[in-house]
This record gives structure tokens, C-alpha cells and sequence, in this order.
């Protein structure tokens, strides 16, 4: 399936609402998604990947020197939570621990406009992302699930390259529909009175 920047956005988004996240967090995976497979990474198949993982009590991070650990952080719960306190400097770095997704890690890590982040296994850093570009220094990082996160001032190499429309596979797409039609609720005068639709009065 052949889709546009914004035709996947919207799909991811509402796959995301259809999973019952917040809205907030949708709007987060929607353009993180896109932007990796905009560069031809996996992103739909990371998020539902990401969507599967079981779902428990988030834990709050564990203060260790100047950086805030996440143990068996997942993307879409801690990984969220760790960008954010990262990019407020709350601390000079985030690590997690067990990541379920590395990969969507830095996607969300993008939506931060104006914002460089340095990604590090075993102390060796392996990609960043800079002025909307991705840089992968090593493909083969998924060898550990123990990520860190910093902030920099950029980094040097060749970003990968843009495409300006996305093909997903036959199964993925029809997942994340699936996912998505779970948002729907039935035509009836009880659904529009609690707000689905135009409501029973409109009056645009």
C-alpha cells in the first residue's frame, strides 16, 4: 500500500486512539512513525509491535548520578516520558533499560524540533538525529536493549536519505486499519448525544 506523509500519520493516529492511548501520545507516535518510514525504517512495524507489548504500572525513573533510569521501559509508555524529562533537563541523560523498540525511540526523539540527540549502547554511540535528520552509524543496533539518550550539539555523517511516499506491506497496513476502526462507534441518537459526530444540532 502506497501512502502519503499524511495519509500514514492520520492512520497511525487513529491505530493509536483505536488502542485507547491518549490522544497526546498518538499525536506523538503518528509523527514519529512517519518520520522513520520515511527513511525506509520499519516505524508500523515497531509500533504495533509496541501496541502488543503487555501493559503494566508505570514505574517512576530511578535517579543514578546525572541520569534517569527506565527499567523495562517501553516506547510508548516510559519512552514517551523519557524524552520528555530529557529535552526539559531534568537530567543530562535517560537510559533505558530492556527498550522494547529502539527503533521508535528515535522517532519520538524527532518530534523535538531544534533539539540533537545522541543515541549510546555500551558507551558507544550509534545514531543521532539533528535539524530533522537521521544519522545511523551502526544498522545493527539492536544487539543490546539497553539504550542512552543525550542531548548534543549535532553530529557529523550523512542522514538518510527522505522518501516523499511510504509502501507498507499488505498485513501492516491492514493492522493498523483494524486498530483504527476500533475508534468508531456505532450511528445512533445515544452516540451522538455523548459527542460522536456532529452531535444532534448542527448548526455550521
Amino acid at each position: 500500500m502506497d501512502l502519503s506523509f499524511s495519509e500514514l500519520k492520520d492512520l497511525v493516529f487513529n491505530a493509536s486512539l483505536g488502542s485507547n492511548l491518549p490522544a497526546g501520545t498518538g499525536e506523538d507516535l503518528s509523527l514519529a512513525v512517519t518520520f522513520l518510514e520515511s527513511r525506509s525504517l520499519p516505524g508500523c512495524k515497531e509500533f504495533l509491535s509496541s501496541i502488543r507489548c503487555k501493559r503494566h504500572l508505570t514505574i517512576p525513573p530511578q535517579s543514578e548520578n546525572s541520569s534517569l533510569v527506565f527499567n523495562n521501559a517501553r516506547a510508548i509508555f516510559e519512552g514517551v516520558s523519557a524524552i520528555d524529562l530529557l529535552v526539559s533537563e531534568v537530567c543530562e541523560s535517560v537510559i533505558l533499560k530492556n527498550c522494547d523498540s529502539q527503533i521508535l525511540m528515535l522517532g519520538l526523539a524527532s518530534n523535538y524540533r531544534g533539539t540533537s540527540f545522541c543515541f549510546y549502547k555500551n558507551n558507544e554511540m550509534y545514531a543521532g538525529i539533528s535539524d530533522d535528520e537521521l544519522i545511523l552509524r551502526n544498522q545493527n543496533f539492536k544487539c543490546t536493549k539497553d539504550i542512552e539518550i543525550c542531548l548534543t550539539q549535532g553530529m557529523s555523517g550523512t542522514p538518510l536519505t527522505k522518501c516523499t511516499r511510504m509502501a507498507l506491506n499488505k498485513n501492516t497496513f491492514e493492522a493498523l486499519i483494524e486498530l483504527a476502526s476500533k475508534m468508531l462507534v456505532p450511528e445512533s441518537e445515544l452516540s451522538r448525544e455523548r459527542g460522536a459526530g456532529a452531535g444532534n444540532i448542527d448548526n455550521d
